[in-house]
């Protein structure tokens, strides 16, 4: 995604984790470029920087297909929703706090519910045993003659493992009260993670649409991140599983003032689209900022190659 300098901070609003070749074609030409592109001049365009990139990145990055992701060239008139944008930027990035504070606290906590989970099966396990083994001991006992001081002698033998048993009853009893309230609390933050993971969700494509009505925006890979967490049990543990997915459908351009600057767009977005997350170094091709380098000439630098080969 291109912004002028004045819409830098719109860059928080798109992540690209993964990222894969794509086939991309021509789509929807507004009216207002009939007199400078044509479906034939894009694809022109096209494949020049098809060419260039794969050149210098020495892979295949994306093909025209039939079939591919649609490049739509529109024209939008200025916008008066900077205001609104900015506070909703100001929001996703709280947001995007609040989840990884929440996340490093659940990832600390996972593996103490997991030891304290085991400790309590072993102990109770342990503590079972031992009353089997008492049962036993009576049984065995009730079953044979004695005399009046063998009998007091068993009895004897016999409650001071029953006080021992409850005492390590009651203990037992008190630790797992203690756990299923740390449990109840572990369960808590993370179905508010999971509250905060789909309003974050919510809050980037709102950002993504008011972003697509401001004139500065030159051009964007439309797309969005899917975040799940679920939990489940599985051999008796219970399990939390975090999945990431990136959606991207189309590239759409909104403004340029010469062809040489449309090129340049449209690579930049066409990395977008690929997955190449943006590079704050001057004059790449994937600064968020359009740099005038790439307007005159279109070419990777070697942080834009480093980029484009690691995420193919």
């Amino acid at each position: 995604m291109f912004f002028f300098k004045v819409l830098f901070f719109v860059l928080l609003l798109s992540t690209y984790s993964s990222a894969k070749y794509q086939k991309i074609k021509v789509g929807f030409i507004d009216k207002h470029y009939e007199n400078i592109l044509t479906k034939r001049k894009l694809i022109s365009i096209l494949k020049e920087i098809e060419n260039k990139l794969e050149y210098q990145v020495g892979k295949n990055i994306f093909d025209y297909h039939h079939n591919g992701k649609p490049i739509d060239i529109l024209y939008k008139t200025p916008s008066q929703k900077k205001i609104e944008l900015n506070k909703n930027i100001k929001k996703l990035e709280n947001k995007k706090e609040i989840i990884d504070k929440l996340k490093k606290s659940i990832d600390l906590e996972q593996n103490d519910i997991e030891y304290k989970r085991d400790k309590l099966r072993k102990n109770s396990k342990r503590l079972n045993k031992e009353v089997r083994k008492l049962n036993r001991y009576i049984k065995t006992k009730n079953k044979e003659q004695h005399s009046q001081t063998q009998y007091n002698d068993i009895k004897a033998y016999v409650d001071k493992k029953q006080m021992e048993i409850k005492k390590k009853t009651n203990i037992l009893n008190k630790d797992k009260k203690i756990f299923n309230r740390e449990l109840k609390s572990y369960n808590k933050k993370i179905s508010l993670y999971n509250k905060n993971i789909r309003q974050y969700n919510r809050l980037q494509r709102k950002v993504e649409n008011i972003s697509r009505s401001l004139k500065e925006v030159k051009g964007v890979a439309l797309g969005y991140t899917e975040i799940t967490s679920t939990t489940f049990y599985e051999n008796g543990y219970k399990r939390k599983k975090e999945e990431v997915k990136n959606y991207m459908k189309k590239i759409e351009i909104y403004s340029f003032d010469s062809i040489k600057e449309l090129k340049a767009i449209l690579a930049h977005e066409i990395g977008h689209l690929i997955g190449v997350e943006h590079i704050h170094s001057k004059g790449a091709l994937m600064n968020p900022i359009l740099q005038e380098n790439q307007i005159k000439n279109l070419n990777l630098t070697s942080e834009d190659i480093i980029k484009f080969r690691n995420n193919l």
